[in-house]
């Protein structure tokens, strides 16, 4: 399993393995930088509930992923961290999180339910660009900037 992974100080840096389902070891701290980028055939992935970032471009054109529950402690989604998972069709977004980065979820085609929680407050530009199937959605009050 931990062969699966490349983990440097709480940080997957890398996964490494060719499975459908993916279960992120218990311990990691962060997702970073296009760790699952382009891995079409990952199809589930449970992220632990120590996780706190998901870095930029992390689940990059996982175009096999197609839900994903993103665990409380998480306070940080980075830019394109899910972009072009056309395959994703829910999202729960916990509260903590303050911001949709941009183009986070750019090219998910499938989208047709996301949950914004009332801490976001910026919602960056392109964030949902492509989504065709995202019909409406709410934007909390607490948002400032979109």
């Amino acid at each position: 399993m931990s062969e699966m992974f490349e983990i440097v100080d709480g940080v997957l840096k890398k996964y490494c393995g060719g499975e459908a389902h993916v279960a992120i070891p218990e311990g990691v701290t962060e997702i970073g930088d296009h760790a699952f980028y382009l891995c079409k055939d990952v199809f589930s992935v449970d992220i632990p509930s120590s996780v706190r970032k998901i870095d930029e471009a992390a689940f990059y054109g996982c175009e096999g992923l197609a839900s994903l529950v993103i665990p409380d402690g998480v306070t940080e989604i980075g830019e394109w961290a899910f972009s072009k998972c056309t395959s994703l069709a829910s999202v729960s977004i916990p509260e903590g999180v303050t911001e949709i980065s941009d183009s986070t979820f750019d090219g998910c085609e499938c989208l047709s339910s996301i949950d914004i929680p009332d801490s976001i407050a910026k919602i960056g530009k392109s964030a949902f660009n492509n989504c065709i199937n995202l019909t409406s959605f709410r934007i909390p009050d607490g948002v400032t900037e979109i």
